[in-house]
């Protein structure tokens, strides 16, 4: 965890509007637990605040799982997962310090890394084909229906479903369809002095789930690590809000949603359908209605 928020705190601090300082109990002896780390967030245009004050928590564990799921009409299906799990006491503690202080709130930080998770997702996937009917069954229906020639592939197509359909939720959430996705996200653990809508607070855990995509609207910060770009929540911290762009305009039928490369036919013995271009480093593909 401390990497993770070393290299963070090394992106901010190149930003003039970031002055980062990570915390210690020893440099910081308080009555209460001190957070990993402390943000300013200075000279934003149009700011409701000259200053804006953060403390940083990353002490969170992750855990990967599938999601077995049967819908209303009996379809078996499967779903690859991360969660993000914060102690509670732990968060409360911090929190305490926060409040001592007059912190503008408490940042929960994440990162979020495509290769890490269709990894995870592939060996979850692998495993459970060769141990589980159930997802068995389930990967065999899609390779039938998708037309793979190989259940390797299969696989790689479900991890990367997955990954595209929960990062394409939460940057459409937040308003940067034109980003990534990867990389930092700094989340306010309070709203309106309430837990942030979408967090979940359970058996003395505090939950970031991704499926939860709406809770992303409520961003501090967003880190870009593949565009190297630092994103900030205007709506938040600005008294004027930016014009949205058109991203969806640039988005047409030809045009892949997993990586922005152009569909083309593709024709099999089984059948026809639109691919990616960029296969097999993209295994999108879609059928016409029937």
């Amino acid at each position: 965890m401390g990497e993770t928020l070393n290299e963070l705190f090394e992106i901010l601090s190149k930003d003039l509007h970031f002055n980062v300082t990570k915390l210690n109990p020893e440099t910081y002896e308080q009555s209460w637990k001190v957070p990993e780390g402390f943000i300013s967030i200075i000279g934003l245009e149009n700011a409701k605040m000259p200053v804006f004050y953060y403390g940083v928590t990353n002490s969170y564990q992750k855990d990967f799982e599938l999601k077995k799921v049967v819908s209303p009409k009996g379809q078996k299906q499967v779903f690859a997962r991360i969660y993000y799990i914060f102690d509670r006491r732990d968060i409360i503690e911090k929190e305490k310090y926060v409040v001592a202080n007059a912190f503008n709130g408490l940042l929960l930080l994440i990162k979020f890394d495509k290769a890490e998770f269709i990894e995870k997702a592939t060996e979850m996937l692998t495993k459970g084909y060769e141990e589980d009917e159930f997802i068995k069954e389930v990967l065999d229906n899609v390779k039938e229906r998708n037309m793979f020639d190989n259940i390797e592939e299969t696989i790689r197509f479900m991890a990367n479903r997955d990954y595209n359909w929960l990062i394409g939720r939460i940057k459409y959430n937040m308003g940067i369809l034109e980003y990534s996705g990867q990389g930092y996200y700094l989340i306010p653990i309070k709203t309106n002095m309430q837990i942030t809508p979408g967090i979940r607070v359970e058996n003395g855990k505090i939950i970031i789930d991704l499926e939860n995509s709406y809770l992303f609207k409520n961003f501090i910060v967003y880190v870009d690590t593949i565009n190297n770009k630092i994103i900030y929540n205007k709506e938040r911290l600005c008294n004027k809000n930016p014009a949205i762009l058109d991203i969806m305009s640039k988005i047409d039928d030809n045009t892949c949603p997993w990586c922005g490369a152009k569909l083309r036919v593709v024709k099999t013995r089984k059948g026809e359908f639109l691919g990616c271009t960029n296969y097999p480093n993209c295994l999108y593909r879609r059928f016409p209605k029937k």
